[in-house]
């Protein structure tokens, strides 16, 4: 039985691991293509924010890719989680469809709220901590230390 769980996980974080790559370059290539368009200075630049991300995520899919390899050598069946996926997907384009409409503060703290809830989180007040502690945060950091325009 663990070793069937284990096969299972390297197969997961391979391919979390290969999303998050492609998920990754895409931003990088982007942020600085559109960047170029919007001929404005890196520090009032909306496309800064997704660069960082994505500049951060690029060492840590590598590292799950490399991790996933010495993990699973057996060649095990890959079973995706499709449920998951559409859950996360469709919340993301409730997220940016609303955004508009209640702002960045108000849209991303209950994004952040319903997307902890789903991941089984059940500690409301930690889920309440983190969703308006993270969000101010990027909101400090990003709109008013870098001036960077947020949506």
């Amino acid at each position: 039985m663990e070793e069937t769980q284990q096969s299972r996980s390297g197969a997961y974080s391979r391919i979390e691991g290969f999303i998050f790559l492609l998920v990754s370059l895409c931003a990088i290539v982007y942020s600085l293509v559109e960047h170029q368009r919007a001929k404005v200075v890196w520090q009032q630049s909306p496309y800064l924010f997704p660069l960082l991300v994505a500049v951060f995520l690029l060492p840590l899919s590598l590292s799950l890719l490399r991790s996933a390899g010495k993990e699973n050598k057996n060649g095990a069946p890959l079973l995706f989680l499709v449920r998951d996926t559409v859950v996360v997907a469709l919340g993301t384009v409730v997220y940016v469809i609303v955004m508009p409409h209640l702002t960045f503060l108000v849209s991303t703290v209950l994004f952040l709220f319903a997307l902890f809830f789903y991941l089984g989180e059940r500690r409301y007040l930690l889920i309440s901590l983190l969703s308006v502690g993270f969000t101010s945060l990027m909101y400090l950091l990003f709109g008013k230390l870098l001036h960077v325009m947020l949506p």
